[in-house]
């Protein structure tokens, strides 16, 4: 299942506010483990979001709930003013931090990724700054 920022609703709430997608993580597995999704379609993966959490993304010591054998990885981008249609891929606290500085209206997003066999699911949303 490959990550879209479009899936996720235009409409923002009033105020800060996080989005934990825990509990849609949970459904699609259960639907992997019944048969009614097939685990293919649960580990296509965009190349780039593959490439970074090979090379660049931290581990966060989870194994990856499909395969066992890999550590998820947690790729996170950030989407705002000046930084393009695509958002900027951000590998540290540090580069987070400052974005959030910056005059605007910023969303970071957090996606699990696992590199060996593909898996990926959006974690969570949030607004910087």
């Amino acid at each position: 299942m490959q990550f879209h920022t479009g899936l996720v609703s235009a409409e923002e709430p009033e105020g800060p506010a996080e989005i934990d997608y825990r509990l849609q993580r949970r459904r699609l597995l259960d639907e992997i483990e019944r048969g009614v999704v097939d685990r293919d379609e649960a580990c296509d993966i965009h190349p780039e979001l593959l490439r970074v959490a090979r090379n660049v993304a931290p581990a966060i010591n989870e194994p990856c709930p499909l395969c066992q054998t890999d550590e998820l990885r947690i790729v996170a981008y950030v989407f705002g003013p000046r930084l393009g249609p695509g958002g900027k891929c951000v590998i540290s606290d540090e580069e987070l931090q400052r974005i959030g500085r910056r005059r605007g209206k910023f969303t970071s997003y957090e996606v699990e990724v696992c590199a060996g066999c593909g898996w990926n699911h959006l974690r969570r949303r949030y607004p910087l700054g």
